[in-house]
Parts: C-alpha cells; structure tokens; sequence
C-alpha cells in the first residue's frame, strides 16, 4: 500500500526526484562501479581511482606541479556537496556523518592514508558507493 501510495505521489508531481547535474551522475557511478570494467579501477585507493575522471572533467592534471593539494581539496568539496545531496541517512542521529568526521580524523585499519582528507574522500566515495538509488519502487534519483 505504501509503494502505490509513493508512486501516486510522485505521479501527481508532488514528490519530485533528487535532481543531479551529468557531472554529479558521473562521479555518482564511478563510486558505485558502474565503470569497473575501464581501466580507472586499476587504482590502488579511491584518491587514484578519481583523478582520471577529475582530469576529464577539470581539465587539469593532479600529478601536476603542485596541484595534489587543489586536487584533494576539490574532490573532497565535490564529494561532500553530492553526499549532502543525496544523504539517506535514517539513524536520526547523523550516524553517515559522524562517520564521515571518524575516518577523515582517526586511522583504522579501512583506510590507512596518511592524510586525513585523503581518507576523507574515500569514506566519502564508501557512503555514496552504499546510497539508495531506488526507495519503495521508486527512484530517489536516476543515474
């Protein structure tokens, strides 16, 4: 009943998608794999894994002089905003966020980096990897 009473509501527009712009589908799918099969995933740590498609779409190279920096604090900004975005935390408490915050300050043994925004982004790149797409039969937001 509740299915059919989300689809009617998204039927008479009054719920509405979560609308993404094509850069944000496409950082969306590279954390949840839809790309495994191109040669991106041979990257040992999701900081490597993004630069390709960073490069791409900045149109400037990380590797370069001393742009790792601007690199880091880009994408961390650009995985944050798009995290925010599409959020589907239910603990009531903000559990995602806080875990957020846990791996960006302490290492454990899921992300060794030495800097605390590199394992920033990848507990970014983890929480948007495991967030609905698909809610009741009825898409939260289309990739």
């Amino acid at each position: 009943m509740k299915n059919k009473f989300n689809k009617l509501l998204r039927w008479l527009k009054i719920t509405k998608p979560i609308q993404l712009n094509k850069y944000e589908i496409q950082w969306i799918r590279l954390c949840k794999g839809y790309y495994k099969d191109s040669t991106i995933y041979d990257k040992s740590t999701w900081v490597e894994t993004l630069k390709p498609i960073f490069t791409e779409i900045y149109g400037w190279n990380p590797d370069e002089d001393n742009n790792y920096q601007d690199y880091l604090y880009c994408i961390f900004n650009k995985l944050f905003d798009i995290y925010l975005k599409i959020q589907d935390d239910k603990s009531g408490d903000n559990r995602q966020l806080k875990e957020i915050f846990k791996q960006t300050f302490y290492k454990t043994f899921r992300c060794e980096s030495e800097l605390p925004i590199e394992r920033g982004i990848s507990e970014l790149c983890g929480q948007i990897q495991g967030n609905t797409v698909i809610e009741n039969g009825i898409n939260r937001y289309y990739l």
